[in-house]
């Protein structure tokens, strides 16, 4: 916990404007008196500042927030399943386990999992998402890292644990069963631009009959940073290891897959289907795997299609279709004019696709720095712009063997992924078969 001395050097005397009046807003020291005892207004919670709300003056709690001092939550412990399901309903709750407190589950509440809960869904008794289109949660779950078991779905569209998400959902691990139609996943539906889920893992058997649909989320508009999933999923449309859809204003960071992927048709990635936002610092060790013959569009190691921006991926997993499917690549299926994909790299078997290559099937955008094992070629087809890409050999991508480039210098594979952004660093307890791990 943070020392009440480390955090007065934060707060100076401020004076806050407003409306032609002047607010005096004092040093930790005057609010919380001469003995640095702590009172309503100021306190440590989580080892965190926090100011209560209905203690301070407008003007004083904006320029709290200024300073990256927030409210106090009213935190609501869940214990079961059955306090689980009322979250956002707006009712008031007593929980015995709490002393028999009364808590009000509105959609904007915080709300902390005390324990694994199982929400002992069935057939006949199948998960409703919490909110609906119009009605999102704006609130805060903490998992304390703790599971989520008993999902069961079976329908439907727009189905996962919550339907749309603008809070922060995080630190919780899934378990169970879903099978829909269109935007399926585990954590939230769709993700809004507010949203943030942060260090889940999913371990939820997932079937996407229809399009979009990922571990975590079908359509992210918000961010998703530090996930892991390690479910089945198969997925019918433009689906990905964590995400369906990632949009422009969508950020995926820091998140893994490592599980099987199963595409029925159109497009899929390691991480994202179809993606026009960012995807950084990610990487796939799954196998992609084509069980038809016809796979419309493109299908990645990262991601299917990719109108965005891919940088500081790699691919260790399988990407296997058929010879008839379209663009198969170890980073991304298709690049699109927009795409951009830079030190990223790709140590996966490639197979199949009429355009087939270890970093790209099909680029009509940018790639910069990007590499491949040698046992595949770089593109299968290439209109736009690829520069400082190569082809290596094991040895080299796992460090062992120096690289000659074209203007007589010589140099290692870390030296050229971190050349500009410092991402990765050396496999040094082989636990990526040698090759370079994020930091």
């Amino acid at each position: 916990m943070a020392e009440i001395k480390d955090i007065k050097e934060k707060i100076e005397i401020e004076e806050v404007k407003n409306d032609g009046e002047e607010f005096q807003f004092g040093t930790l020291k005057n609010l919380v008196g001469i003995d640095d005892k702590y009172n309503e207004m100021l306190y440590m919670e989580d080892g965190e500042l926090v100011y209560t709300e209905e203690k301070v003056s407008k003007q004083q709690a904006e320029w709290l927030e200024e300073m990256d001092i927030h409210a106090k939550q009213n935190i609501i412990p869940i214990y079961t399943g059955e306090q689980f399901k009322k979250i956002g309903t707006g009712e008031e709750i007593i929980i015995e386990e709490a002393g028999g407190e009364k808590y009000k589950f509105n959609m904007d509440s915080h709300y902390v999992l005390q324990n694994d809960i199982d929400l002992n869904c069935s057939e006949e008794n199948q998960w409703e998402p919490i909110g609906t289109y119009s009605s999102h949660f704006g609130g805060i779950l903490d998992g304390k890292n703790n599971k989520i078991e008993g999902i069961y779905i079976n329908g439907g569209d727009n189905k996962a644990i919550f339907y749309s998400n603008s809070g922060t959902i995080q630190n919780i691990i899934l378990n169970g069963y879903i099978q829909g139609r269109n935007y399926i996943a585990g954590m939230a539906s769709i993700n809004n631009e507010n949203g943030k889920i942060y260090n889940c893992k999913n371990q939820i058997e997932i079937h996407l009959t229809g399009n979009y649909g990922g571990a975590f989320v079908g359509r992210n508009i918000g961010l998703i940073e530090n996930c892991e999933n390690k479910g089945y999923l198969d997925l019918n449309a433009s689906g990905g290891g964590i995400c369906g859809q990632n949009m422009s204003s969508g950020i995926i960071k820091k998140c893994i897959n490592t599980h099987e992927l199963m595409l029925r048709d159109h497009t899929i990635g390691g991480i994202v289907g179809s993606n026009s936002g960012i995807v950084e610092e990610s990487y796939n060790i799954g196998n992609i795997l084509a069980p038809t013959s016809y796979v419309r569009y493109a299908k990645g190691g990262i991601v299917g299609i990719n109108s965005g921006t891919i940088k500081n991926c790699y691919n260790i997993g399988e990407v296997d279709a058929y010879s008839n499917n379209w663009d198969i690549g170890g980073i991304s299926g298709r690049n699109e004019t927009n795409g951009s994909i830079e030190f990223s790299y790709n140590v996966g078997n490639i197979q199949g696709g009429i355009n087939r290559g270890g970093i790209i099937g099909n680029n009509k955008g940018n790639i910069k720095y990007c590499y491949t094992i040698n046992t595949n070629e770089m593109s299968g087809g290439n209109t736009g712009i690829m520069e400082n890409c190569m082809k290596l050999t094991e040895s080299q991508m796992q460090n062992k063997s120096n690289i000659n480039l074209e203007n007589g210098e010589t140099t290692t594979f870390i030296e050229l992924l971190n050349k500009e952004n410092n991402a990765f660093s050396l496999d040094n307890e082989n636990i990526n078969k040698g090759y370079p791990i994020l930091k």
